[in-house]
């Protein structure tokens, strides 16, 4: 273009940035009549089409753009973008890519590939792709935060925290950047700095419903879940229709003491109802009731998590003869266990980077009779795919920690101690009841052996709690302290990642001293890895379990490494966990009335050690020869369920 055209071109871009949109497009088709193959021009007046809604029309004027000037960055990187808001994932990343292989240099540019890989779920080449950008621009603070979101979700904890920290000194008014940080910090197990991280975060802009579901997310972490909630009615305050602060509030909900049970129900109802514009109709996959079925199971959990385990043995005893089995796993950083189920499922779809409808989409067109939720209100759940009626029956099973409240959701299985009778008031699915426990145990083979019962050795009994510190709310340490002062010289042993943290370290042992238990009396331990955590068992005589949200795999764990576990169930169903195990196992002894009750269990069984070290050394046997570890009759049970419900559906 000529010095004219040029400066009538400056003219239509100074229209543009000053949001004269009207006539910048009128500028913009003028130049184009004269120059309709000027690539920098259609890249311009698509942008502006963007701005006025008209996208199918912009992405046209760039791919023309594109087609013009294949070598030009900038204009890969705009298609792209626009490309990604579309929802066409793979063409965003055909651009982004060619982009950066364009601008190899371009932080920028790399850092927009990088992102796009993150959502897109391919963790390990966003990390490569964003640790370019860092490396080009180590100032670039957009490029540092990122690196530090996809390290801490492939795990690598040390570097994402080293990452986020030089993101936050570049960037220390940036609110995403401290959301980012805090992150890093809970992940870490810094607990009081990732609840100042998350504070900042807000104060830096008070509007960033992020910020505030952060700070949420870690006084959860920090054993505050009524706090919790507050930070998350605040961010929805902000943004009603904020995905991560509706769902992380029902969570919190049920780990409350101070709500009802019927108002817990009543919540997730609320919820539930507003979810039902979701629904689509179900699909006919026919009314033969005794056809092999294709059964659906939806986590993001299949790897080293209480599902993992809880599934471990019930993949490889599926009938292949009854039912097919397809896994749809969102699991960031496999591991042995993510392989094992693998192995024994006829097919393996990874979720990642995929949303609620385009996963519903994808059951569906492979005709999944039967979907099986596993997450319940956890995080990282697909209850949306659910609210879309993509198969023709739908479960809740496993994961879960209570009703999932919606009205499309059938049934949800559990055994007759999770779910008693008159229970259904408090569901909105119907109820199963498995005749053994409502799930198995697959106990991992690094678990080390039983050791001796260490109050022989220490001369006093130690009590346990492994239990994440949310549960360990004021009433549960109150009668903790009653268990101690019936058993003089007792000492409480807890130990959870959380207490890495000094500042919380420091609070729950003030909090503990109130009660009437002096630091001599409480021992705190910072959790480990797995295999450390149940070695640390060796130091535990008699396990006490949390409420209103009870253990679950923790209470298996305790069991297997030969300690007995005290619980005190309520009504909703995360109370009523550990009951369950203890019972399928032949001690319903263990499960107290009331308060008064689980003291003097703890106390009696604490009384003979000669007792208690026999109960230890065979509680492992036991345990594998009960129902809580025998995986192929589980199955069976779990099937016979599964048909019932095909067979209703059938009838219906």
């Amino acid at each position: 273009m000529g010095t004219t055209s040029a400066m009538s071109l400056e003219d239509a871009l100074a229209l543009h940035r000053a949001g004269r949109l009207d006539e910048a497009e009128a500028a913009y088709r003028s130049l184009l009549a004269v120059h309709p193959g000027h690539a920098d021009l259609l890249r311009f007046f698509g942008l502006l089409r963007h701005q006025q809604g008209r996208a199918d029309e912009a992405i046209d004027l760039l791919e023309r753009a594109v087609v013009l000037c294949p070598d030009s960055a900038d204009g890969r990187r705009t298609l792209a973008l626009l490309l990604d808001k579309r929802g066409d994932r793979d063409g965003a990343l055909s651009h982004y890519r060619a982009a950066a292989g364009l601008a190899p240099h371009d932080a920028g540019v790399l850092n927009d590939f990088g992102c796009a890989l993150m959502e897109a779920g391919h963790l390990h080449d966003a990390a490569g792709v964003l640790e370019g950008a860092a490396m080009v621009a180590p100032e670039h603070g957009h490029a540092l935060a990122n690196l530090a979101t996809v390290l801490n979700r492939l795990g690598r904890t040390g570097e994402a925290l080293a990452f986020a920290e030089r993101a936050a000194a570049v960037r220390p008014d940036h609110a995403a950047t401290y959301t980012t940080l805090s992150i890093a910090l809970a992940s870490a197990g810094l607990v009081g700095r990732a609840v100042d991280a998350a504070r900042r975060a807000a104060a830096i802009e008070p509007a960033d419903a992020s910020a505030l579901v952060q700070l949420g997310n870690v006084l959860i972490d920090a054993g505050d879940p009524d706090a919790a909630v507050h930070a998350y009615d605040r961010a929805l305050e902000r943004q009603p229709d904020h995905r991560g602060a509706t769902e992380n509030r029902l969570y919190a909900l049920h780990l409350s003491p101070t709500v009802g049970d019927r108002d817990l129900a009543a919540q997730l109802r609320i919820w539930g109802a507003g979810m039902s514009s979701l629904s689509e109709p179900r699909p006919d996959r026919g009314r033969d009731p005794d056809r092999r079925l294709r059964i659906g199971y939806v986590s993001a959990d299949f790897g080293r998590h209480p599902v993992g385990w809880f599934l471990s043995p019930v993949l490889p005893n599926h009938d292949r003869a009854t039912v097919e089995v397809h896994a749809y796993s969102g699991r960031v950083v496999e591991d042995e266990v993510t392989d094992h189920l693998r192995r024994h499922c006829d097919s393996w779809f990874s979720t990642l980077g995929m949303d609620d409808a385009a996963l519903a989409g994808r059951i569906r067109a492979d005709g999944i009779d039967l979907l099986v939720d596993l997450s319940g209100h956890t995080a990282h759940n697909h209850l949306g795919v659910f609210a879309r009626t993509p198969a023709p029956v739908l479960a809740t099973w496993g994961g879960l920690i209570g009703t999932s409240g919606l009205p499309a959701m059938d049934w949800l299985i559990g055994d007759p101690r999770q779910c008693p009778a008159g229970a259904e008031e408090l569901h909105t699915e119907r109820i199963v009841r498995l005749p053994g426990g409502y799930v198995p145990y697959g106990p991992p083979a690094y678990a080390p052996a039983v050791a001796p019962l260490p109050a022989l050795g220490s001369g006093h009994v130690t009590f346990g709690c492994f239990n994440r510190l949310a549960k360990v709310r004021d009433g549960v340490i109150a009668l903790w302290a009653g268990v101690l002062d019936a058993v003089p010289g007792s000492r409480l042993f807890l130990n959870t990642r959380e207490l890495r943290c000094p500042d919380l370290r420091r609070t729950v042992a003030a909090r503990f001293a109130q009660a009437g238990i002096d630091a001599d009396r409480l021992e705190l331990g910072q959790g480990g890895g797995h295999a450390d955590m149940l070695a640390a068992y060796a130091g535990v005589d008699i396990a006490l379990d949390p409420f209103p949200y009870s253990g679950g795999l923790t209470t298996l764990e305790a069991l297997w490494m030969g300690v007995p576990v005290v619980t005190l169930p309520g009504r909703r169903f995360c109370s009523r966990h550990s009951l369950s195990h203890v019972t399928v196992l032949g001690h319903p002894e263990w499960a107290a009335a009331d308060a008064d009750g689980y003291v003097r269990i703890a106390a009696a069984l604490s009384r003979d050690r000669e007792a208690l070290a026999r109960l230890r050394a065979g509680l492992r046997n036991r345990m594998a020869d009960s129902p809580l570890c025998d995986g192929a009759g589980f199955t069976r049970g779990l099937e016979a369920a599964y048909r019932m419900m095909w067979r209703r559906h059938c009838s219906s």
